[in-house]
């Protein structure tokens, strides 16, 4: 009969100095396994802040949006979801599953 180990306890716990999770900064949502950096304000406008977000999330801002776009939006501090498309997006991801990805198209 085999012995039960006692020590395999500390396998099942989370680390109590572990951070909670982030939300992704556009939808919402919990972050899955894989995270994507966002630059609100793009590098090559001077951005140097990150966000994080769902890979999906970063192809539909990268869809709808360019540089200059997100600056206006970012200085002006209008939510990315103003937009028709994103919020459309927005509402349709709300149900996925964290690590949902599917192809985006540009200017639907």
């Amino acid at each position: 009969m085999a012995r039960k180990r006692r020590d395999d306890v500390w396998q099942e716990e989370t680390p109590a100095d572990a951070k909670p999770a982030e939300p992704c900064w556009l939808c919402g949502r919990d972050l899955g396994k894989t995270v994507d950096r966002f630059h609100p304000i793009p590098k090559s406008r001077g951005g140097r802040d990150t966000v994080p977000v769902h890979p999906i999330c970063r192809e539909t801002i990268d869809a709808n949006f360019s540089a200059s776009e997100l600056v206006r939006h970012a200085q002006g501090g209008i939510p990315l979801t103003d937009n028709e498309t994103v919020a459309r997006f927005v509402k349709w991801v709300a149900n996925k599953p964290a690590d949902f990805h599917s192809a985006t198209k540009a200017g639907r």
